[in-house]
C-alpha cells in the first residue's frame, strides 16, 4: 500500500559558500592539495560538481584551472546559461575574496553533504516503515535503518574511508603479487648495503634524511637524485636553501667522481682547475643532461606549492619514459606551512610532515625530505652519533615517516680537533684521521617494514660523492 509522505525534511545546501569556495580554487590552484577529502558529489548544486571535477581534473594533468580555461569546456553547458553563461567564471572569481580559509569552507561544504545524506537516510528509514508489509518484524526493520545509517555514518570522515574486504579477495591478491614477475623496487639507493638492509625506496613512502649541518645531508640527496634518474626514474628536487646552480655542481662534480675524476666543488665553485679538469667537469654535465632530473628553487613554497609543482612535473613526464618516481626536498624545516601556527614549530612540523606523507600517497612515489637534527647532538661529549630523538621538533616527522635514515661522519668532529702539526698527539690524531676520513655511517634508525640497522659507505667530502665501501 502507498502511503503519503507525513514529514517533507528540508535537505540543507548553501549554494553561495560553494559559489565562493570554487572562486577561491579558479584563483588559488594550489589549495586545492589541503581538500583531498572533497569530492565533486559534495557539492549541493550539479554545475557545481562538474565545475570542481574540471579544476580537479586540470590541476592533475598539471594545467591551470582559471575562469579563462575552463570557459571551452563549458561554453555549451545548459545549466551554465541559465546563470550567465560563461561569465558565471568571473562571478566566482569576483567571490574567492570571502574564502580566506579554503579548507574551513570545504568542510563546510563536506558537512552539509553529509546532513544532506542524513536526510535522505531518514526519508528511506520512514518509506521503509510506512511501507513494509504487517509482517515484517521490528527486528528485521531495525536491522535495515541500522545498515542505511552505518553506511551514510561512513561519509562523515574527511578521509578516504578504506571498506572492510574479504579475507578471501586479500589474500588472493596477495598471492598473486607473490607470483608475478619481480621487478625491481621502486628505486634504489645505490648504495648496496643500504639496499640490502632496506630493499629500496617504495611508492607512497615517506623517507626522512635526518643530520647535523656538516654531516652530507645534501650530498646524500645528490646521490639518491643521480641514482634514481640512472634508473629511470624522473626526480623532482627541491632545493629549499641552495640555489639550483650551486646544487648542480654538487651534481657534476660528484658524476665526474664516478667517472674517475676527482674534483673539488669548492675549487670548481672558484674555478680553481686545471684544464683536465675543466673538460671532466664538462663531459659529466653532458651525462646529466641526459638524466630525468629536474631542479626546482622551492623557496618560499608551502606544501600545497610542492604539490601543486610536483603534479605539473609529474604530468609533464607523464608522456615520456621516464615518469615521476621520486621527489626529494632539501630542507624540511624551510618549507613554510599553509596556515599560519602563530610560531608554534612542532605545530608547523606537523602540518608539514602529514602534507609530506599525503603528497607521497597521492603521486604514488617516495618522498624524501631532509631534516636537520636538534643541538642536543653537540653536547654528547665523545659519542655524538644522532638518536630518533633529535629529530627537530620529531614528534609528527618520526611518527609520518616510513623510513628514518640518520647521518654521522666521526670525521667532521675530529677535523675540528686537528692539533698542530708539531704537537705530540698529532700523530696519533692522524693515523685515526686516515682511518676515518671517508667514512659515512648511516643508521636506519626506523623502517616501517623491515629491520633497524647501520651501514657505512665511502664518502668523498671535497667532491660531495658517496659510493659503496
Amino acid at each position: 500500500m502507498s502511503t503519503k509522505r507525513r514529514l517533507d525534511l528540508i535537505r540543507p545546501y548553501d549554494v553561495e559558500l560553494e559559489q565562493h569556495l570554487l572562486g577561491s580554487l579558479l584563483l588559488y590552484n594550489d589549495r586545492l592539495d589541503r581538500l583531498a577529502f572533497l569530492e565533486p558529489h559534495h557539492f549541493a548544486d550539479p554545475l557545481h560538481q562538474r565545475i570542481f571535477e574540471a579544476i580537479k581534473a586540470a590541476i592533475r594533468a598539471g594545467e591551470p584551472a582559471s575562469p579563462f580555461t575552463l570557459k571551452n569546456e563549458f561554453e555549451n553547458d545548459p545549466a551554465l546559461k541559465t546563470v550567465g553563461g560563461t561569465g558565471y567564471f568571473a562571478t566566482l572569481a569576483q567571490l574567492a575574496r570571502h574564502c580566506e580559509d579554503t579548507t574551513a569552507w570545504a568542510k563546510t561544504v563536506h558537512n552539509l553533504y553529509f546532513r544532506r545524506n542524513m536526510v535522505q537516510v531518514a526519508r528511506d528509514i520512514q518509506d521503509a516503515v510506512q511501507d513494509a508489509p504487517i509482517e515484517y518484524g521490528p527486528e528485521k526493520l531495525a536491522a535495515h535503518a541500522e545498515r542505511l545509517i552505518a553506511d551514510a555514518a561512513g561519509a562523515a570522515s574527511l578521509g578516504s574511508i578504506d571498506r572492510f574486504r574479504p579475507i578471501g579477495d586479500v589474500a588472493a591478491e596477495v598471492l598473486r603479487d607473490l607470483t608475478a614477475p619481480k621487478g625491481a623496487p621502486s628505486v634504489m639507493f645505490g648504495l648496496r648495503a643500504l639496499d640490502e638492509l632496506t630493499g629500496g625506496m617504495r611508492p607512497k613512502e615517506l623517507i626522512i634524511i635526518g643530520a647535523r649541518p656538516g654531516m652530507g645531508k645534501t650530498a646524500v640527496a645528490a646521490h639518491l637524485a643521480r641514482m634514481a634518474a640512472k634508473q629511470g626514474h624522473g626526480v623532482a628536487f627541491f632545493s629549499m636553501e641552495m640555489s639550483a646552480p650551486a646544487i648542480t655542481l654538487r651534481l657534476i662534480t660528484s658524476e665526474a667522481f664516478d667517472s674517475g675524476v676527482h674534483v673539488a666543488y669548492e675549487a670548481a665553485r672558484r674555478g680553481q682547475m686545471k684544464q683536465a679538469d675543466h673538460d671532466a667537469l664538462i663531459a659529466a654535465e653532458g651525462d646529466l643532461r641526459q638524466l630525468p632530473l629536474k631542479v626546482h628553487e622551492g623557496r618560499g613554497l608551502t606544501p600545497a606549492g610542492i604539490a601543486l609543482a610536483a603534479r605539473r612535473l609529474q604530468g609533464e613526464l607523464g608522456s615520456t619514459g621516464n615518469p615521476l618516481g621520486m621527489i626529494i626536498i632539501d630542507h624540511i624545516q624551510k618549507i613554510k606551512p599553509d596556515r599560519d601556527c602563530r610560531g608554534n614549530k612542532v605545530a608547523e612540523m606537523t602540518e608539514i610532515s602529514n602534507a609530506l606523507q599525503m603528497m607521497a600517497g597521492t603521486l604514488n612515489v617516495p618522498v624524501v625530505a631532509l631534516s636537520q637534527l636538534n643541538r642536543s647532538v653537540e653536547t654528547r661529549g665523545q659519542d655524538r652519533r644522532p638518536e630518533l630523538s633529535d629529530l627537530r621538533e620529531s614528534g609528527s616527522i618520526e611518527q609520518d615517516a616510513d623510513v628514518v635514515l640518520l647521518l654521522y661522519r666521526e670525521a667532521y668532529y675530529h677535523g675540528k680537533a686537528k692539533p698542530e702539526a708539531h704537537a705530540p698527539e698529532f700523530g696519533p690524531w692522524l693515523s685515526r684521521w686516515e682511518l676515518i676520513k671517508h667514512n659515512l655511517d648511516i643508521f636506519v634508525a626506523k623502517q616501517r617494514n623491515g629491520p633497524e640497522g647501520r651501514v657505512q659507505v665511502h664518502f668523498d667530502a671535497p667532491t660531495s660523492a658517496l659510493k659503496d665501501k
